[in-house]
């Protein structure tokens, strides 16, 4: 048809031509008309060109395509067969009267306000059926099985935490077999009839369980706020995402996110958690399946606290910092100060005690009763063991390996965990060297720690990803912390939190490509991935995020106008003594 427009075009002017030029107004009007011709016949000739050229060049993509779990499932196998999308569906085998049933009714409840147009409830008669069950089938703590098919999807589990994550399964599934035909990219045409106008809901089975006993995420209050609405978002994220552990850095150099009750620390923070905030982000992260573990730093970055006593200091740290002077008045304060977070938490937590960057100095009057790195760390040890106890509480104490390696006391090798760190992924043979020289049988227990670095101003999964997939190799390796340093801009980096998860869940995917060797594929995929569900999972929505984070701070300073630069709390600019000038 194009061609045809195009060797005719010259002959139907001509005649418009012949019948329009007896006036000077019929040739101006007509002159127009000529013009709006010629546009048109150029459009049509276009848009038939192409279109006679796109359908060879159309990606053809599945429903399935369209279905990205994230993490992604163990194993997923789908038989290809289709069932239209139900108008009517209930949900059966959760107890409302069961707190531990609550992340998975919450779930569910999200999921139907996402559905519009359906029909949904908890126990009705529809022939579509969501059913739980528990089974002794499944061995794995948190793991599950599902199935959908003409009927509905059946999870079963063996603990309220699989039940939760199977909800968290089928919260996607539906979510994305109801919106996934709003996510076809330009250029691709979906295989299933009448799949554009009409929504089916894949038939497959999942049999599903994370690689990674511990799967953290870190929020650093040490330097930037993070408000209770946003501490909840997060922790319905981290849910999605079935990451389990809620690490709160809780003061830092530039801030002390924890209001002390009996102690100064944390007045001058018009941001800071009381203990009554932190038993209720205690409280709300255990609906979700998630632990909270404070990280109390009980030797360098601590300006915040030598802020209040400064003759607790022992001068300047790495990257100007602080660190506490070494003796008994260092260690009283210490007890006090677990003595007010411990009561805050479960029963049975972990408390990570930092013990990263720091120099090593005496307070006066201790220089001859033979303190040590070694000694220090067995004296905070017992510490934080005799609180826990006072507390009635199992608290088991984590520390960062720091760069060159954290000695320990023989008696705390097989007692605590040590976590080395690394967020590029250029040092990809670092952590094979970290982890060859922490992992092993028989070995400290130990954490990944991974995420993105504090100039990562777009977040990074890249070292997360190296870390995961090496990190089977080693008996000893608990799992791995996402860790978001210095920022309360979780919108603008959630790709840290979203790509991390998925590797911590499930190393093996997404596959980086031998093809792709910066990375560019990887990355436009996990992008377009974590959009997509962003608009089928609205807690993720980046302007709630940032709603709930109110103005952002990075390192202890707002970053915008009128604030940027000011300093949130007069910590920020606390001078270690003697470092004056």
């Amino acid at each position: 048809m194009g061609l045809f427009l195009l060797s005719d075009c010259g002959k139907n002017t001509r005649m418009f031509d012949d019948c329009f030029s007896s006036t000077g107004e019929s040739f101006r009007l007509f002159m127009q008309n000529k013009l709006f011709l010629h546009l048109t016949l150029m459009v049509v000739v276009i848009s038939e060109l192409f279109g006679a050229v796109a359908p060879s060049q159309a990606r053809p993509v599945s429903v399935m395509q369209l279905i990205p779990l994230v993490p992604h499932p163990k194993m997923l196998v789908a038989s290809g067969e289709m069932t239209p999308f139900p108008a009517y569906l209930s949900v059966h085998g959760l107890d409302p009267l069961n707190p531990a049933h609550a992340g998975a009714i919450d779930t569910l409840e999200e999921l139907f306000h996402v559905l519009p147009g359906v029909k949904a409830d908890f126990g009705g008669t529809a022939p579509y059926c969501v059913q739980f069950e528990q089974s002794d089938q499944i061995a794995h703590p948190e793991g599950y099985t599902l199935t959908a098919d003409a009927s509905g999807i059946k999870v079963l589990y063996c603990t309220e935490a699989g039940q939760f994550y199977g909800a968290q399964t089928v919260y996607q599934l539906l979510a994305y077999a109801f919106h996934g035909t709003e996510f076809v990219s330009f250029g691709d045409t979906l295989v299933e009839k009448d799949a554009a106008t009409e929504r089916y809901v894949p038939t497959l089975s999942i049999a599903d369980e994370p690689a990674y006993r511990v799967r953290s995420f870190m929020a650093d209050l040490g330097r930037t706020p993070y408000s209770m609405p946003l501490l909840k978002r997060l922790i319905r994220i981290m849910g999605q995402l079935k990451l389990n552990t809620l690490h709160l850095h809780l003061w830092d150099d530039q801030l002390c996110g924890f209001r002390f009750a009996k102690l100064p620390m944390g007045h001058e923070n018009p941001f800071s958690l009381t203990a009554d905030d932190l038993r209720e982000i205690v409280r709300y992260a255990r609906i979700h399946h998630i632990s909270v573990m404070p990280e109390m730093e009980s030797w360098g970055h601590v300006a915040s606290i030598v802020y209040h006593y400064p003759e607790l200091c022992a001068g300047e740290g790495m990257f100007r910092g602080a660190s506490f002077g070494i003796g008994e008045k260092s260690y009283e304060l210490l007890e006090k100060m677990y003595d007010e977070v411990v009561p805050c938490l479960e029963d049975t937590a972990a408390v990570h005690v930092g013990m990263d960057e720091s120099r090593w100095g005496l307070l006066p009057g201790e220089e001859s009763k033979g303190h040590t790195p070694e000694t220090m760390l067995g004296r905070i040890y017992d510490i934080l063991m005799r609180v826990a106890a006072k507390h009635h509480k199992q608290i088991t104490m984590h520390l960062w390996a720091d760069h060159a390696g954290r000695p320990l006391p023989k008696e705390l090798e097989d007692k605590v965990v040590i976590e080395p760190w690394r967020y590029l992924e250029r040092d990809g043979p670092s952590i094979v060297q970290d982890l060859e020289r922490y992992g092993g049988a028989g070995k400290t227990p130990m954490m990944m720690g991974a995420g993105a670095r504090s100039t990562a101003y777009d977040g990074s999964y890249e070292a997360t990803r190296i870390w995961c997939q090496e990190g089977l190799k080693y008996p000893n390796v608990l799992g791995v912390t996402l860790c978001l340093w210095e920022s309360n801009d979780l919108a603008g980096r959630l790709i840290t939190l979203y790509g991390g998860a998925d590797y911590a869940w499930t190393p093996e995917t997404p596959v980086r490509r031998d093809n792709d060797p910066f990375g560019e594929d990887l990355r436009e995929h996990m992008g377009r991935e974590m959009r997509s569900w962003q608009i089928i999972f609205p807690e993720a929505n980046p302007g709630a995020i940032d709603l709930d984070r109110g103005l952002e701070v990075k390192t202890g300073r707002y970053v915008w106008p009128p604030f940027a630069g000011k300093a949130v709390a007069p910590t920020v600019d606390f001078v270690v003594p003697g470092n004056e000038n």
